[in-house]
């Protein structure tokens, strides 16, 4: 998925928060989101401390995935 940096982020007349990134949107309410922006926060911030695809940027992390 590639956005090429065009990202919008609506609230909706429903009450629901849309995040739009490339050709996906997510829709969520509001506790939803705080979950989603908590955790993308919690993954920049291991990002800062180590470099991408070092097992150090894992450390700590209750979830460890592998990239396909």
């Amino acid at each position: 998925m590639h956005g090429n940096g065009q990202s919008k982020l609506a609230v909706c007349s429903c009450g629901r928060l849309h995040v739009t990134y490339g050709s996906i949107t997510l829709h969520f309410d509001r506790d939803e989101f705080q979950a989603f922006a908590d955790s993308i926060g919690r993954l920049a911030a291991m990002l800062k401390q180590s470099s991408l695809g070092s097992a150090s940027a894992h450390k700590g992390s209750s979830s460890v995935h592998m990239c396909h």
